[in-house]
């Protein structure tokens, strides 16, 4: 057959009706539906590649000497063998371990110590609601020091070293001993919630102070009028030069309030504590930071019935040497 014959042959079944087909619409129904699944499963791919792209965390390109292991939730971070902070104070890591998910939940590094600076270092993958609670054989503190929440982010907290230590021993630990149970309404069982589990990455880092002193960032005003509270005075230091400040309250009796702010790197590990008349306050409370947002009220409250002297004291777990820390006390009372 010629080329020519072909497409006569061709014209003619064009002009022809097409043959009687009672699952035409039955079989477009079944191509579009095909169609459209295929579509959302390309779709679907393309979001969880991006999440998963987006879920790996930003890792040293120097080597490092472990592995990286997988965990529900994305990679499990490195801890950085040292860096340097904002005020140019070098940190060295000098041990490290790890609670993961489906491990121990408890971990001991033994650390032998030189008399430099001693900080805890740690990095989650979470999510997680029992952060390790940290502990140094032969510490002072009554309370054990515990990170805030699980972040990818590298935080560190301060260790107690003992008085006259050569070794030091730190436990980290994320055994609860009990969870309180909720009620979703009156009448219905009260359901304990479980436990979320992170992994951690945690090291124990050497740190060297800087040479000389370097001075903290200015401090924001702290606010004139926060919600009912109208402020009347305020007291600034520059820890550790200035380790007290005092406020004489007198006329009728009420209530008063104090709040706090602070700059420099450790500006957050700074503790302030009251004595009323010379009498204990008992409360401990740390310093907010304002670098954005609103202002970070954490106040304490008085109640005071007579003319009151009101001593605020500073103090700090860790060492600060060359570090220092800018803080603003301001007094409250009711407008």
């Amino acid at each position: 057959m010629t080329v020519e014959n072909l497409r006569d042959v061709l014209r003619e079944h064009a002009d022809l009706l097409p043959p009687p087909n009672p699952s035409r619409d039955e079989q477009i129904r079944d191509r579009v539906r095909r169609t459209r699944v295929r579509r959302r499963t390309a779709m679907g791919t393309a979001v969880v590649a991006a999440a998963v792209a987006l879920a790996v965390p930003f890792l040293p390109t120097t080597p490092q000497p472990e592995t990286t292991t997988t965990v529900s939730g994305g990679p499990l971070p490195v801890l950085p063998e040292q860096f340097t902070s904002a005020d140019g104070t070098g940190y060295r890591l000098v041990a490290r371990t790890a609670i993961e998910k489906t491990g121990d939940a408890k971990a001991t590094l033994k650390i032998p110590y030189t008399g430099k600076p001693l900080d805890v270092g740690g990095m989650c993958v979470g999510p997680d609601d029992s952060p390790p609670r940290i502990k140094v054989e032969g510490s002072r503190l009554r309370v054990p020091v515990s990170f805030m929440h699980c972040d990818r982010e590298l935080r560190l907290q301060p260790l107690d070293i003992p008085e006259g230590a050569t070794e030091v021993t730190v436990t980290f630990n994320t055994v609860t001993s009990g969870r309180a149970c909720t009620q979703k309404e009156p009448g219905a069982p009260c359901v304990t919630p479980a436990r979320a589990h992170g992994s951690w990455v945690l090291g124990v880092y050497e740190w060297t102070p800087p040479a000389r002193p370097v001075a903290p960032e200015p401090l924001r005003n702290i606010p004139d009028q926060v919600g009912k509270w109208q402020l009347t005075e305020t007291k600034s230091g520059l820890w550790p030069q200035d380790t007290t400040a005092t406020f004489e309250v007198g006329g009728q009796a009420g209530r008063v309030a104090l709040d706090k702010l602070c700059s420099g790197e450790l500006a957050t590990r700074l503790q302030f504590s009251f004595r009323v008349n010379g009498e204990s306050g008992g409360a401990v409370s740390s310093c907010g930071v304002w670098t954005s947002g609103g202002f970070p009220m954490a106040m304490n409250e008085l109640y005071l019935t007579e003319p009151t002297t009101i001593t605020v004291e500073l103090s700090m777990v860790s060492q600060s040497t060359n570090r220092p820390i800018r803080w603003s006390v301001g007094l409250f009372e009711q407008s």
